[in-house]
C-alpha cells in the first residue's frame, strides 16, 4: 500500500531544557495543539507493546514514586502513574533515569525519547493533575504548545490574544467516519475515487484546501506504520499491506500467503481497520479533546471493549463475515462411481464461478472449498473458519439414464436450512446439463441470500440500516410477487440507499427497474416522461460505474423500450446476453421485444430459454405473460389464455396481466369471466384505461400496431374504460 517509513513526526533534540520544551513551543504549534495531544495519546498506546502497570498516584505515600518507577522500569514493564497531583510524590525535587532508554509522557504527551537520563523538575507540574507514563521504546517526540493565553514563561497575559476558535467541523458520526476510512483503504490505488472520499470531499480530516488523493494516501501509509510498526503488530501491518498494496490480489490469496485460515484473516483485517479508524477519529478535529484515554483494567474492561468493537463493526456493515458470503462445498457423488467424479466436481466449480458473478456475492475459492472434500462437515465450524454466513451443499446421483440433483442452502451461524431443491434431469450432453443445473441453482441461491440478509438486517439492525441494507431490502421486495405497490416500496428502499451512497450500482439498477415497472408493466404512471428520465439517469450512471454489468444493460434496454426505440433496446439485450449468456431476464426481454418488432413467432423460443435457465424464477409470471400476449397477437387466443392464466395464478397481484387476460377472454366470447377478471384488475390499477394501454405501444411497427388493435377491442368488450 505504501513504502516503509516513519510516521512523519518531527524529532526534537533532547538538549533543550525541559521547561523550554514544555512551554516554549513556537506560535505556529499552538494552532494544532489539540491534534498533537491526540496523536501522542495514540502513539503511546500503539507503541507500548509490553505489559502495562498502572499506579494511582494519590494512593502513594510521599517519596515512593521514584522507587516504584525504578522497580517497574527495570523489571521490563510499562508503567503509568495516574492522577498525579502532589509534587511530593516524587520525593519533592527530582527523579533520575536508570541508564535505560525511556519515553516519558506528561498528560499523555511524549516529552522525551531514547533517554539515558531523565530529570523531571516537579515544580513545573504544580499547576495541574497529570499522568506520567514511562516506557523504554524509542518513539518520536511530540511537544505540547503553550496553552492559549500564556507566554513561554507560563504567565497569563492580557496583551496576547487568545487563539482563534477552530472552524466548525461537518456533523458526522464515528460510524460514518469509519466507513470513509474503510473506503479510502479500498480505493487507495484509485485517485479518482479517493478524490470523492468524504475525508477529502467533505473535509473530515484536517487537510488544507490544496490537499488531494496523494495526501490522503500518505496519511493512510503513515498511519499504518505508526500504529503497526512494532514487532507485536507486525502481522496486522502485513495483512493491511498485502490486502491493499496489490489491488488484484484476492483476500483468500492473502490469507494463504500468511498461512491463516480465511476466518482468522478476516478478523485480523477487521481489527486492524477498526484501530486505524479509531486512531484517526481521535486525532481528527471532529472528536472532542480527551485529557486521557481509558486504560483497560482487567477482564471486564477487555470484554466490554471487545463487545463494543463487535457492535461497531456490525453497525458499519462490517461484521466478521461479509453479508452475502458463501462457500460451495464439494457436491457428493452418491453413486460412488469414479467415472462420475469429474462431472460432480464440475458442478461445484461451475457453481462457484456463476455465483461469484452475482452482484454483491462473496464466494470462497475452489481451492479452499475443495479442502473439505470427503471430510466430516460441521457447518457452523466451517462458517467460522472461512468467515462466511452461508453454505451450499449437495449431491448428485446417477440412476442410469437419469441424474438426480439435491442442494441445500444453510445458515452457517445457526446450522438451519434456509432453502432446498431437488430435481431430475435426463442424462444428455454432460456439459450442457452441467450449465443448466448450475445456472438454475445460482439464480435461486442469490435470491434466497438476498431474502435471508434482508430478514437478518430487519432483525439485528432495526432502524440502523446502511446503504447495503436498504438495497437488499429493496431487492427482497422486488422479488416477492411483484405488484405496483411492491415496486413502489422497493423504489423507496433504493432511493434511501442512494441517499446514503450515490454510487451504489445495485441500488441504481433497482431504482431504474422500479420506475420502468410502473411505466412499461403497469400503465399506472401519471408522469410517464418524468419517470423515464429518472430511470435513464440512474441506468446511465450504473453503466458508467459498471460497464460490464449485464443487469445494467438489461435495465437500460427496458428504458429504451419505454422510449420507443426498440432497435436500440434489442441491441442492449443482445449485448447483455453476450456478457452473461445465462442471464434469464435478458432472454425473456428479448422475447418481449420480438413481438414489439412484429416478430411474435420468435417470442416463445427466447422466453422458453429463460424458463430453462431459471424455472422457478420470481419473474416466471412475467414470462408466461409474454408468451400469452404473443399467442394472442398471432390469433392463437385459446393458447394465449392458457399462458395468461398461468401468469395470473403465479402472481395475482399484477394488474396488467388481469386486464390482458380479461381482453383475451372477451375475444374468446367468455364475457362474464372477462368482466370478473377486469374487476380484479381495476382493484389493482384503478386508473388503467384503453387510452393508457394504447399510449404504451413500444414501436411504430405496422404489424405490431395492427396486432394490438385486437387487444383494444377485447379491453372494450371486457368493460375497461376508454379513458
Amino acid at each position: 500500500m505504501c513504502a516503509a517509513g516513519g510516521a512523519g513526526v518531527a524529532y526534537v533534540p533532547f538538549g533543550m531544557k525541559l521547561r523550554e520544551r514544555l512551554l516554549g513551543a513556537p506560535e505556529a504549534s499552538r494552532r494544532d495543539h489539540r491534534h498533537r495531544v491526540r496523536q501522542a495519546h495514540h502513539l503511546k498506546d500503539a507503541r507500548c507493546g509490553r505489559e502495562r502497570r498502572i499506579i494511582d498516584a494519590p494512593d502513594l505515600p510521599p517519596g515512593t514514586g521514584q522507587a516504584l518507577i525504578a522497580a517497574n522500569t527495570m523489571s521490563g514493564s510499562c508503567v503509568s502513574i495516574a492522577n498525579f497531583a502532589d509534587p511530593l510524590v516524587l520525593g519533592g525535587t527530582s527523579m533520575r533515569g536508570f541508564g535505560l532508554p525511556m519515553n516519558v509522557y506528561w498528560s499523555g504527551v511524549l516529552i522525551a525519547g531514547s533517554l539515558a537520563s531523565v530529570i523531571l523538575a516537579c515544580h513545573a507540574f504544580r499547576s495541574a493533575n497529570f499522568r506520567l507514563h514511562i516506557t523504554w521504546e524509542q518513539l518520536a517526540m511530540m511537544i505540547p504548545a503553550p496553552l492559549p493565553g500564556t507566554n513561554p514563561t507560563g504567565i497569563v497575559t492580557e496583551s496576547e490574544p487568545a487563539a482563534q476558535p477552530m472552524p466548525a467541523a461537518p456533523a458526522i458520526t464515528y460510524l460514518e467516519f469509519a466507513a470513509a476510512v474503510k473506503d479510502a483503504l479500498r480505493d487507495v490505488h484509485s485517485p479518482d475515487l479517493l478524490a470523492r472520499n468524504p475525508l477529502l470531499r467533505d473535509g473530515l480530516w484536517n487537510f488544507d484546501g490544496s490537499a488531494g488523493p496523494q495526501e490522503l494516501r500518505t496519511l493512510l501509509c503513515e498511519t499504518v506504520h505508526t500504529l503497526f510498526g512494532n514487532a507485536r503488530d507486525e502481522k496486522l501491518r502485513r495483512i493491511l499491506e498485502l490486502t491493499y498494496s496489490e489491488p488484484f490480489l484476492k483476500q483468500e490469496a492473502v490469507a494463504d500467503r500468511l498461512a491463516l485460515s480465511f476466518g482468522t484473516y478476516r478478523r485480523y483485517l477487521s481489527n486492524a481497520r477498526d484501530r486505524m479508524a479509531r486512531w484517526l477519529w481521535e486525532t481528527s478535529p471532529l472528536a472532542p479533546i480527551q485529557s486521557e484515554l481509558p486504560l483497560a483494567a482487567g477482564p471486564t474492561a477487555t470484554r466490554a471493549s471487545t463487545e463494543a468493537e463487535t457492535a461497531t463493526a456490525l453497525a458499519i456493515g462490517e461484521p466478521g463475515s461479509p453479508r452475502l458470503s458463501l462457500v460451495v462445498l464439494p457436491f457428493v457423488n452418491i453413486g460412488g462411481n469414479a467415472e462420475d467424479d469429474p462431472f460432480v466436481d464440475g458442478i461445484t466449480e461451475t457453481l462457484i464461478t456463476d455465483l461469484s458473478r452475482s452482484p454483491g456475492v462473496f464466494v470462497i475459492s475452489r481451492s479452499t472449498a475443495f479442502a473439505y472434500k470427503d471430510k466430516p462437515i460441521d457447518v457452523r465450524e466451517i462458517g467460522r473458519e472461512l468467515g462466511v454466513r452461508y453454505l451450499l451443499e449437495g449431491s448428485v446421483q446417477n440412476a442410469g439414464g437419469r441424474m438426480r440433483f439435491n442442494a441445500q442452502f444453510v445458515d452457517a451461524e445457526s446450522g438451519g436450512h434456509l432453502w432446498a431443491e431437488r430435481f431430475d434431469k435426463q442424462r444428455s450432453d454432460l456439459l450442457d446439463m452441467q450449465d443448466e443445473v448450475t445456472t438454475r441453482l445460482a439464480r435461486s441461491i442469490h435470491i434466497e441470500m438476498v431474502a435471508a440478509e434482508s430478514r437478518r438486517a430487519a432483525r439485528e439492525r432495526p432502524g440502523r440500516f446502511d446503504a447495503v441494507d436498504h438495497t437488499l431490502l429493496g431487492w427482497a421486495a422486488w422479488n416477492r410477487n411483484l405488484s405496483l405497490d411492491s415496486a413502489r416500496q422497493a423504489r423507496r428502499f433504493f432511493e434511501t440507499a442512494l441517499r446514503l451512497d450515490e454510487h451504489n450500482v445495485e441500488a441504481l439498477i433497482g431504482f431504474a427497474n422500479s420506475h420502468m415497472w410502473e411505466v412499461n408493466m403497469s400503465y399506472a404512471s401519471d408522469d410517464r416522461a418524468a419517470q423515464i428520465r429518472a430511470a435513464e439517469t440512474a441506468a446511465k450512471e450504473a453503466l458508467v460505474l459498471a460497464p460490464d454489468s449485464a443487469e445494467a444493460h438489461v435495465t437500460y434496454g427496458t428504458i429504451l423500450y419505454a422510449m420507443r426505440v426498440p432497435e436500440r433496446a434489442l441491441r442492449e439485450f443482445e449485448f447483455a446476453i453476450g456478457l452473461d449468456a445465462n442471464l434469464a431476464t435478458a432472454h425473456a426481454y428479448l422475447g418481449q421485444l420480438k413481438f414489439s418488432l412484429g416478430r411474435a413467432p420468435d417470442t416463445r423460443a427466447h422466453v422458453a430459454e429463460a424458463m430453462r435457465l431459471s424455472p422457478r424464477d420470481p419473474f416466471l409470471f412475467h414470462w408466461h405473460f409474454f408468451i400469452g400476449v404473443a399467442d394472442v397477437y398471432l390469433g392463437r387466443v385459446v393458447h394465449g389464455i392458457e399462458s395468461l392464466r398461468k401468469s395470473v395464478e403465479i402472481n395475482p397481484n399484477w394488474g396488467l396481466s388481469q386486464f390482458v387476460l380479461a381482453a383475451a377472454l372477451a375475444l374468446a366470447g367468455l364475457l362474464t369471466e372477462a368482466a370478473e377478471v377486469r374487476a380484479v384488475g381495476r382493484g389493482l390499477v384503478p386508473n388503467f384505461t384503453v387510452a393508457r394501454f394504447r399510449a404504451g405501444a413500444a414501436s411504430d411497427n405496422p404489424i405490431y400496431l395492427a396486432q394490438r388493435e385486437h387487444f383494444y377491442r377485447g379491453l372494450r368488450l371486457a368493460g375497461v374504460p376508454e379513458g
